[in-house]
């Protein structure tokens, strides 16, 4: 085996972990709004001068004992801090969870600094927590993640699960060793120590990775969503549409387009201010969600107008009850800055593929249909009452 200096690897040690940290520190200055960077930012900050400390051991006028006790200590903090990060980038965060984390701190400065002059005994203590903590780790970076998430969550999973062996080797070498001067001078550990750190540099490019697909995702999700409304927009609903198409094409199975268009809108901006219309919109878009089954879908198209996909209709009839269904959720009164504003909505439908099968022909069938259902004079009511 390769004997490999040891001056020249807490050098090599200490460098990549100062890396790590300035990388870290970046990812949460850039991703403030991502949860969980802010967390992995303490971590990487808090293994760097654990490492820096070990490599100025001879300038500084400090007991080893001490100064190992010191690095357990902020190795464990970190691997806690990196696994908290991880379950809040997940969307899982918790408190009393938090706080119970903040307990184990100083339960592992204590025990670091009572195993501080024996190797084995540290080693037998600190890397079952460590090789624990990462495992788990791990485990919740790649829990039900998909597609081009799943690999960028992979590299820093496999660098993990990788640093967690590492520390199981070393904790093995701990339980078959007589001594500590046995203990101390395997070739292995060397080896072992090299490889965590590392390590460190993956789950680092990892999690950064990680990062940035996430605001690459909230970028795209924000130029197919209605700013107002936070429904799909124009875009997302074409998208929607055409995969729809395809989709029903294939598995010969039909599917509702419903076209929604609110009347009297104009009078509420006119009489109430364009606000109340936002406010309006805001309003229709939470019911219209509330109509929603799983597998359907709503979007804003523009204006006052809205649009409806739903799935597993294959006959007039069934799209016609959906029709009423939507109508009743739709429609009925609601209160605007202190108005009470009457919502009534004409809607029109086709069914795909006997009204059409392309995107340009359901849209036009809805949109005559729409507009007879609007010219009905039984159906125009007074929209806009003043409230008291």
């Amino acid at each position: 085996m390769v004997n490999l200096d040891r001056a020249t690897l807490d050098l090599v040690v200490a460098c990549i972990s100062v890396i790590s940290m300035l990388v870290m520190l970046t990812v949460w200055h850039i991703n403030r709004d991502i949860p969980g960077t802010g967390v992995w930012a303490a971590a990487a900050s808090m293994i760097a001068p654990a490492f820096l400390l070990i490599r100025l051991i001879d300038v500084i006028n400090i007991p080893m004992s001490l100064i190992v006790a010191f690095n357990n200590s902020l190795t464990l903090t970190t691997t806690l801090l990196m696994l908290e990060g991880t379950l809040r980038f997940r969307g899982y965060p918790s408190r009393l969870r938090w706080r119970w984390g903040l307990v184990l701190i100083p339960a592992f400065v204590l025990l670091a600094f009572l195993n501080r002059d024996d190797m084995i005994r540290r080693y037998l203590f600190h890397d079952v927590i460590a090789a624990s903590l990462m495992l788990s780790n791990a485990f919740i970076l790649v829990w039900k993640t998909r597609d081009v998430d799943l690999l960028a969550a992979c590299i820093g999973a496999i660098s993990l699960a990788i640093m967690a062996v590492g520390f199981l080797m070393r904790w093995h070498l701990a339980f078959i060793s007589n001594n500590n001067a046995e203990l101390a001078s395997h070739p292995l550990l060397n080896f072992i120590y090299l490889l965590v750190v590392l390590c460190l540099l993956g789950w680092t490019y990892g999690v950064s990775v990680c990062c940035n697909l996430r605001v690459q995702k909230s970028i795209l999700e924000m130029a197919r969503e209605d700013v107002l409304t936070g429904l799909p927009n124009r875009r997302h609903v074409d998208e929607m549409l055409d995969k729809a198409i395809a989709q029903s094409g294939r598995n010969q199975q039909g599917f509702g387009f419903i076209l929604i268009d609110l009347n009297h809108f104009k009078s509420v901006n006119d009489r109430f201010g364009h606000q109340a219309g936002d406010l309006l919109l805001k309003e229709v878009a939470r019911r219209l969600k509330s109509f929603c089954r799983h597998a359907d879908f709503v979007g804003r198209i523009g204006g006052d107008e809205f649009v409806a996909l739903t799935f597993g209709v294959n006959q007039e009839s069934q799209l016609d009850s959906t029709l009423l269904r939507l109508k009743k959720i739709l429609e009925g009164p609601c209160t605007i800055q202190g108005h009470t504003v009457e919502i009534e909505a004409a809607l029109g439908s086709a069914l795909f593929p006997t009204d059409g099968r392309s995107a340009d022909k359901l849209m036009q069938v809805a949109d005559q249909r729409m507009y007879i259902d609007k010219s009905v004079p039984e159906n125009i009511l007074a929209a806009v009452t003043q409230g008291a």
